[in-house]
């Protein structure tokens, strides 16, 4: 790999992609995509949408990369290079509130827990 440039422009210059390397390793290895899909509890149309880089047919990013790692673990290959040329998921931002800590609780007041109606139950009498 020349300096500079990282995995992913390589791989998009050369025309290698994740799936493809997954599926060449797979065939290499001599496991049919059956077996593997058995050895990590996944329907064999999400193996061959990965090897195929189908990433729509897949739930999310975050999936698509816990995949391809169980495949690399495996198929008892180095998952970092697969994993530089699949899609990276946005880091979720928590939203910010203006009240901050002390911001009521459903309707109760500040630092209090909500009020409920108390009702007084008469339980039957166990002695005869």
């Amino acid at each position: 790999m020349s300096v500079g440039r990282s995995m992913s422009e390589v791989a998009e210059a050369t025309g290698v992609t994740a799936g493809g390397l997954l599926r060449e390793a797979r065939q290499a290895s001599g496991m049919h995509i059956a077996a593997l899909a058995v050895a990590l509890k996944v329907p064999v149309s999400k193996l061959e949408a990965l090897e195929a880089d189908n990433y729509g047919a897949l739930p999310d990013t975050v999936f698509v990369r816990a995949l391809a790692s169980s495949m690399c673990r495996t198929l008892k290959l180095d998952p970092a290079p697969i994993l530089a040329l699949l899609p990276q998921s946005q880091s979720p931002r928590l939203a910010t509130d203006s009240a901050g800590l002390n911001a009521p609780v459903k309707g109760g007041e500040a630092g209090l827990p909500p009020q409920r109606p108390f009702r007084r139950v008469r339980l039957p009498s166990l002695s005869q």
